[in-house]
């Protein structure tokens, strides 16, 4: 993989934000990558792959809220 923005990889390495809104975070950095794809910042495959990253970070959002429900976090059980 080729070297991606560090302003865009802080915002997806931001576990907190992501965890809180998972969809809506994952929006906002393909936003944030089609931007610079458009400002001709990256190239297509560092395009390619913020966009799967960004999926990538969703999905694993949405495992930890299983998890956390699972173990019972947010019923007084955890």
């Amino acid at each position: 993989m080729t070297e991606l923005p560090a302003a865009w990889v802080a915002e997806l390495m931001d576990r907190f934000e992501l965890i809180t809104d998972p969809d809506g975070r994952a929006a906002a950095l393909a936003a944030m990558a089609m931007a610079a794809h458009r400002r001709r910042e990256i190239t297509d495959w560092q395009l390619a792959d913020m966009l799967e990253l960004a999926e990538a970070g969703r999905l694993w959002a949405l495992v930890e809220h299983e998890e956390a429900e699972w173990v019972g976090l947010f019923d007084g059980r955890g």
